[in-house]
């Protein structure tokens, strides 16, 4: 394991030792010091750094999001397996602060600088588990190289390139026992991953295909709170349930399974200008296919037949009342029960430049764009089973595009002094998004009636940055930099077709353009075997094209965006402590985070109509620490340990409501957060082929409401306390001794949890995998 640049006041020996002893995951890992591509510009930054053996042998890895699970402070809300919306929170920004967080392979964005909350995932699809030779998980905004939407986090994916010919072939199989909503089913899917490539002197080249299917568990339970009031017509079936406030309410069914299919395609170029300097050109298609289909419903009529909500003559949704045998009333609107089709497909491709281009100075730079240049959903209005069905729809046409340039150049000997490293560079961040709503007279076929909205616009940002790091005593370290950013919302527009009210139908809201300046610093001491580092972060996140601009109407949501959103600016503080021990190291981080205007999606009240929209809230407050213990071999013995555990409290300190019927939220907790979270696993390396593991994935409950009303356990729209547990084994083949074979076989929640955030987790779900390479 590699550690940090050698210190200049260290002996040789001193430095040799540096580089010799397990520095855990403090680094990324490479042969030595001196193999690093650039120097580490982020050891300010709290970091956790993933190997791609410990994911082999520890982790039922089916999308590439699973090689983080186990990471301190981060959570992934991987719905079912192949989600196309597996949301990202890191540490105080929860996982629908999706704009919080950044996601790179290879210098690469995967996050969305688009959209946010379940929308605003990350491209994860766009890597597979196969490729990955590590992630590196950087917590808060302690670099200058890193923009506010840094404020949960960074993560830095990082792929393999061949030294020699080299050919892969992957799959696994995969079984789910689910047993909710009245469904009873094994849901199974597959994953297929094939890969070759060769170096030729200075060039190499590697290509990939990954195709994975799956079937996923329903994610929405149709529910409705039960009310005394008359009327209604009677129907019989449907369970025992509870809204999110513990009202009593009936479970009527689900909106059935969603299966999705992706298709990706992806060649990577290299070339080593000197031995010191490569580039390299990646190039990436992805075909994603969804359905959700099959919905199911507990209730009957008085005659028997199923109930599928309520509709007009002319085969629109309405809601409709229903009334159970033990006399309450509740209502279902008959696009609870609709099916859909989704299809995006996406080009992705960037080129880079990375390594020393003289004896002292290094350059990081790449160049990328994204552009999803279909991406359609097409859903009924009805159930096609409903007796008043006439096919009717809608479509939804989203089309997002992003491009970024980034530069980096850095020397760890600025200005001849070995105890001075400076890093300094410009990024360029270009993102547009365009939203269209049409109906549709016959769904079936994809036919597109009249369009009822469009919204959408872009957001431009150039920045500038620069750190300098001075050694000014043997161990003893300070860092200072600074981060200007120049920000421009441009083309933003709202065009609703159906509005009676001219003045509300077409909305061309003005460009505008804001900057503002992130000091950043630490001091660093590391005595032999100890490192203490205090870090201070000031950062602003800039709105996204989604919170200003995505005003939609569709079957059975209303979103209002809100032009006029200001950037949040935030406060941040980390100390850490760490000791290293024989091949590991005990780590504490103690933060506290403090943000003005944090943005948050809520429901509000706004003329007397509820509506979903992005609401700055005054002041938020956060505390906390994350304990980290990891070891390989503990006592000599063949057994790997980790344990984490993150302990973190955030509050809403000040909030001025909007509208005169809305709640103040000071107080309360904010949303998505648990305030503990513990991960671990163990593997056993019972012979040198074969090793067996258990990891334990804990949190505790949440609110998914800022005012806190949601108390309700194990419920559709609630946040439940979770204990995941996981089992892997896996077994290398001696087939040849240039052919490396292994089978694996896992589980995971092993016991069966049954837990929400919003939408239900997995249950228990079987694996069984065969890799061969050459």
């Amino acid at each position: 394991m590699a550690a940090e640049p050698v210190k200049a006041k260290k002996t040789d020996k001193q430095a040799q030792t540096k580089i010799e002893k397990y520095q855990g995951e403090e680094m990324v890992t490479y042969g030595t010091a001196t193999d690093r591509k650039f120097p580490d510009t982020a050891k300010a930054t709290p970091t956790y750094t993933i190997d791609a053996t410990d994911v082999k042998t520890k982790v039922n890895a089916t999308t590439v999001e699973d090689t983080i699970r186990y990471a301190p402070g981060v959570l992934i809300r991987k719905r079912f397996m192949g989600d196309p919306n597996g949301t990202l929170g890191m540490r105080t920004s929860n996982t629908f602060q999706t704009a919080h967080s950044m996601v790179y392979a290879d210098g690469m964005p995967l996050h969305n600088p688009l959209r946010t909350q379940w929308s605003g995932a990350p491209r994860w699809s766009m890597v597979s588990p196969s490729e990955i030779d590590s992630a590196e998980v950087l917590y808060g905004p302690f670099s200058s190289q890193y923009s506010g939407n840094s404020m949960g986090g960074v993560i830095n994916l990082n792929t393999k390139m061949p030294e020699k010919f080299e050919a892969q072939m992957d799959t696994m199989g995969m079984f789910q026992d689910t047993h909710r909503s009245g469904r009873n089913e094994i849901l199974s899917g597959f994953k297929t991953f094939i890969s070759a490539g060769d170096r030729i002197d200075k060039f190499s080249v590697w290509g990939s295909y990954n195709h994975f299917e799956n079937e996923g568990q329903s994610q929405t339970v149709n529910a409705a709170a039960l009310s005394s009031a008359a009327g209604g017509t009677a129907v019989t079936g449907g369970e025992g349930y509870q809204t999110v406030t513990e009202a009593p309410a009936i479970a009527y069914g689900d909106i059935g399974t969603d299966q999705q299919t992706t298709d990706l395609f992806k060649a990577k170029f290299g070339y080593d200008f000197t031995e010191d300097l490569q580039g390299r050109f990646t190039i990436a298609y992805e075909d994603r296919v969804g359905k959700v289909d099959n919905p199911n419903s507990l209730l009957r009529d008085a005659a028997g037949n199923t109930v599928w909500g309520g509709a007009t003559a002319t085969g629109l949704s309405t809601s409709t009342n229903y009334r159970t045998a033990g006399g309450k009333r509740f209502a279902v609107p008959g696009s609870n029960f609709k099916v859909s089709d989704s299809e995006r497909q996406a080009l992705n491709y960037g080129l880079g430049l990375k390594g020393k281009i003289s004896t002292n100075w290094s350059i990081d730079t790449t160049a990328s764009y994204y552009d999803a240049f279909k991406d359609r959903t097409i859903s009924s209005n009805l159930n096609p089973n409903h007796p008043l069905n006439q096919n009717k729809g809608q479509i939804s046409d989203e089309k997002p595009w992003w491009a970024t340039y980034d530069l980096k150049l850095a020397n760890d000997k600025f200005l001849g002094r070995d105890d001075l490293s400076f890093m300094g560079g410009y990024q360029f961040n270009h993102a547009s998004l365009d939203l269209d709503v049409y109906d549709s007279s016959d769904y079936r076929s994809g036919a597109v009636g009249a369009k009822t909205n469009n919204s959408g616009g872009a957001t431009q940002t150039n920045s500038a940055f620069s750190q300098l790091e001075w050694r000014f005593m043997p161990d003893w370290s300070v860092m200072a930099g600074g981060r200007y950013d120049y920000w421009q919302a441009l083309d933003g527009h709202v065009y609703d077709y159906t509005n009676a009210n001219p003045n509300l139908r077409i909305q061309n809201y003005a460009d505008r353009d804001a900057s503002r300046f992130s000091p950043k610093a630490s001091l660093e001491y590391s005595p032999d075997k100890w490192t203490f580092r205090y870090s201070f972060s000031k950062a602003y996140r800039f709105p996204i094209a989604e919170e200003m601009f995505a005003s939609i109407s569709k079957l059975n949501s209303i979103t209002t965006a809100v032009p006029g959103l200001g950037p949040e600016a935030g406060y941040f503080h980390n100390f850490m402590t760490q000791y290293d021990i024989p091949r590991g190291y005990v780590r504490a981080n103690f933060f506290f985070d403090q943000i003005n205007n944090e943005i948050n999606s809520t429901s509000v009240t706004i003329n007397g109509q509820t509506t979903n929209t992005f609401q700055p809230i005054d002041q938020t407050e956060a505390v906390g620490v994350d304990l980290t213990y990891q070891q390989n071999e503990v006592f000599d013995l063949p057994i790997d340990l980790m344990a984490n555990t993150t302990i973190m409290d955030k509050q809403i300190t000040k909030h001025n409501p909007i509208g005169t019927n809305s709640a103040n939220y000071t107080g309360k907790e904010w949303n998505r957060i648990p305030q503990l979270q513990i991960n671990g696993s163990a593997a056993y390396h019972i012979t040198q082929p074969w090793t067996a593991s258990v990891g334990v994935r804990y949190r505790s409950d949440s609110f998914n409401q800022l005012d806190n009303t949601d108390t309700a356990a194990n419920v559709y729209g609630g946040v439940d306390e979770s204990t995941f547990v996981d089992l892997k084994t896996s077994y290398k083949l001696p087939l040849n001794p240039k052919l490396k074979s292994t089978l694996s076989a896992g589980i995971d929640n092993v016991f069966d949890a049954n837990a929400f955030e919003a939408h239900p987790y997995p249950q228990r779900t079987y694996f069984i995998s065969a890799s061969l390479k050459y």
